[in-house]
């Protein structure tokens, strides 16, 4: 299939479905099915992403991240730098297209239900199209410069739909918190940018003169100065993918309609964080690798601590997202791309079922809550009251409870998704990248004798655990047990069909279609010159270096050279002994935390009450997340309040005191004396010019005597002196 021609429909279909609305509310006018226009949109484009599939099934090596076809234009030449803008298509890509328009399309048709009624309905669909269109334009761009612009792009498309429902306070301070601090990551990000510039002189990736290219000709001495700018360029995915310490941003962003916090947690914006990861892979240094790593680690188990004791069911999903990007982190920085994008993938379905999932549960219960004085009753826009904790009981899961007979559909799809992210071992897609993940950082621990990958590995473990327990606890509260709102539960009600067929889409999507070793086949694994010694330019004598940074021991350092990538890997014993002990440990895993959370929530063996008083700390610790949003007003954003104050002070005081001054100075002295120099000379001389103007006037207009018979006397004594001075003459 043409390439060209497919990705331009991709891009252009929900670009045309934004600019249909623009130009209708330029005219003054309201389509009310925009909903139609931006659904059937995504739908094309959806279908185009399977026909450029079909290209990377046919060959895959073709479309490995080697091989990446590449179609670029000079689009803006600045004196002898030329920057270009072009689309890049590879395994990556095409995957990443799915998975957008895949979420995308099924966001679109779950939101017809769910956001009927609304007075800016066809304005949601506007955004969701335009949103859809940015993450598409990041996807397929092949330079820095293009991913940029489709970034800012996913930052602004955001801060419209969070804000959505701007008239109320939340939301409209929740768009503006994830605008702001996704900025604190961008501007590192640039930097980044501006530092691979400023030595390659391009923003290109690929090709022979694209910074991968350039890159892997550095020498040992710039493997410092190469990590410090593969950190900032990280710094934006920590920012929009939410990872420590960025991270407070997306709870909140809950705010907005809950398809918007499906589309933002499974297929956009969080996940753009994670594919320019994965994009810069082959630039990541031993250094900078191993603090990507770290950070997911660090994310993936204090988000999944904090969602244990929260009880607004999006806001569990939305620590749950920022847990498993994590994940994904921590495997791409461990050195599994494959493993990472693999999750990523996985993860976009599952947790897109389970975001709409929950929609479907508000749907049913906000019409309970609120239906003496809502027809609809249908989205959470108009929250009348708010419990003592500030939770919307619509969506409190302490109001819930034996929805699982009030709505089936519901509680069999939410099930599946949280069997899948819990990693129940082979019947769902969410054991298999976790499996991936696990495999492959207990992998490099044992073959390079790794102390900070046995680090990681526990860390990956430990999270899974959690995440496991955080999740069946959403599910007992929930759909199991007895209602705990008799008045809601008795109104509640199963969604309508064109709600719950994406769940039921998305449910078939969570099982294991696609499986680690055919992921494997079409995402082929790029080499990583920086760390995989000795590679290119590194040189032998180097190697030692390199080792101590990854912190490998020398017994294993010859084993590293050969077992480079993670193809090579599937054929090494250390590979079978890392499989070997994840598979049981996944089971352990599974079984450990779906029990714990049991004994809590279905059996009730356990109160969760008793422990969280005996644990009190720990339990205020986790239920004020860690303080993270205290420490920023209390001291960043207090801080910078104070700056500002001191500088407004020094502006008024001081910028303006001598502003001031030096206006008395100049008004007390040159003003004066440009004032009597203005008025006696200029002024002196333009009177004179008038005065004496007036006085020739004066005496001329005395000839002007109105009687016909002097002007012909004087005529007649003109013509008599001409004649006289005639003949004097000649």
């Amino acid at each position: 299939m043409p390439v060209i021609p497919l990705i331009s429909i991709i891009l252009l279909a929900p670009l045309a479905a934004f600019a249909f609305f623009g130009l209708l509310s330029l005219t003054g006018r309201n389509y009310p099915r925009q909903d139609l226009v931006s659904t059937a949109a995504m739908l094309v484009a959806f279908v185009c992403s399977v026909l450029l599939f079909t290209n990377v099934i046919a060959d895959p090596d073709k479309f490995s991240h080697d091989g990446a076809e590449i179609h670029s234009l000079t689009w803006l030449p600045l004196g002898s730098v030329n920057f270009s803008m072009g689309f890049l298509f590879d395994s990556v890509t095409s995957v990443m297209l799915l998975v957008v328009t895949v979420v995308s399309s099924l966001v679109h048709i779950f939101s017809i239900g769910y956001m009927h009624g609304d007075p800016r309905y066809p304005r949601f669909f506007a955004f969701l199209s335009l949103f859809s269109f940015s993450m598409l334009f990041l996807v397929v761009s092949d330079n820095l410069l293009g991913i940029y612009i489709g970034w800012e792009l996913v930052g602004v498309c955001s801060y419209l739909l969070i804000g959505f429902w701007f008239e109320r306070d939340a939301p409209a301070n929740a768009c503006k918190k994830a605008f702001m601090t996704t900025r604190v990551g961008d501007v590192g990000m640039f930097i980044g940018m501006m530092m691979l510039f400023a030595k390659f002189r391009t923003l290109s990736l690929y090709g022979d003169e694209g910074i991968f290219a350039l890159a892997s000709n550095l020498t040992a001495g710039d493997m410092t100065w190469l990590s410090i700018a593969g950190v900032l360029i990280f710094c934006g995915a920590v920012g929009k993918s939410a990872q420590i310490p960025l991270h407070t941003w997306l709870p909140d962003a809950m705010e907005g309609p809950t398809p918007v916090s499906a589309l933002i947690h499974a297929a956009t914006m969080v996940a753009a964080g994670v594919y320019l990861t994965a994009r810069m892979f082959p630039i990541l240094t031993a250094d900078s690798s191993l603090v990507i790593a770290y950070v997911g680690g660090i994310t993936a188990i204090v988000a999944a601590t904090i969602a244990i004791v929260r009880f607004d069911i999006k806001r569990v999903l939305a620590y749950s997202t920022i847990s498993q990007l994590g994940y994904m982190m921590l495997a791409i920085g461990a050195g599994s791309y494959v493993a990472g994008l693999f999750h990523l993938t996985t993860h976009a379905f599952f947790k897109a079922l389970l975001f709409l999932g929950s929609g479907s549960v508000i749907h049913a219960f906000h019409a309970a809550h609120h239906s003496h004085d809502d027809d609809h009753g249908h989205t959470d826009a108009h929250a009348a009251s708010f419990d003592s904790f500030g939770i919307d009981p619509a969506q409190d899961m302490r109001h819930m409870g034996g929805l699982r007979h009030k709505m089936p559909i519901t509680f069999v799809t939410m099930l599946i998704a949280t069997l899948s992210i819990a990693g129940v071992p082979y019947i769902f897609s969410g054991f298999w990248s976790k499996d991936a993940i696990l495999v492959e950082v207990l992998y490099r621990a044992i073959s390079w004798n790794s102390v900070h990958h046995y680090i990681l590995f526990g860390m990956a473990a430990l999270a899974a655990v959690i995440t496991a327990f955080y999740m069946f606890r959403l599910i007992f509260m929930t759909f199991t047990g007895e209602p705990r709102n008799q008045a809601m539960h008795a109104h509640a009600h199963e969604s309508p069909l064109k709600m719950a067929i994406p769940l039921i889409i998305l449910a078939v999507l969570s099982f294991p279609i696609v499986n680690k070793w055919s992921f494997e086949k079409y995402v082929k694994q790029p080499e990583q010159p920086h760390i995989h010694a000795p590679k290119h330019a590194i040189h032998d004598s180097n190697q030692e270096v390199l080792y101590a940074q990854l912190g490998l021991s020398d017994a294993h350092a010859a084993a590293e050279d050969a077992h480079h990538d993670d193809a090579a890997a599937h054929h090494d014993p250390d590979h079978d002994k890392a499989h070997n002990i994840v598979v049981p440990l996944s089971f352990v895993i599974v079984i450990f935390g779906i029990g714990l959370s049991a004994l809590f929530y279905y059996w009730r063996k356990i109160s969760p009450d008793v422990v969280a008083a005996r644990l009190r700390p720990i339990y205020t610790l986790l239920w004020n997340k860690y303080y993270f949003d205290e420490f920023y007003n209390g001291v960043i954003v207090a801080f910078t309040v104070a700056c500002s104050k001191v500088l407004g002070l020094f502006d008024l005081r001081v910028i303006d005191g001598i502003v001031n001054g030096v206006s008395i100075v100049i008004q007390a002295g040159c003003a004066r004396v440009a004032g009597w120099f203005d008025n006696t000379f200029v002024d002196g001389l333009v009177n004179l010019v008038a005065r004496i103007t007036w006085s020739i006037g004066g005496r001329v207009r005395r000839v002007q005597t109105g009687m016909i018979q002097n002007y012909l006397l004087a005529v007649l004594g003109g013509v008599v002196l001409l004649i006289l001075i005639f003949r004097a003459l000649f």
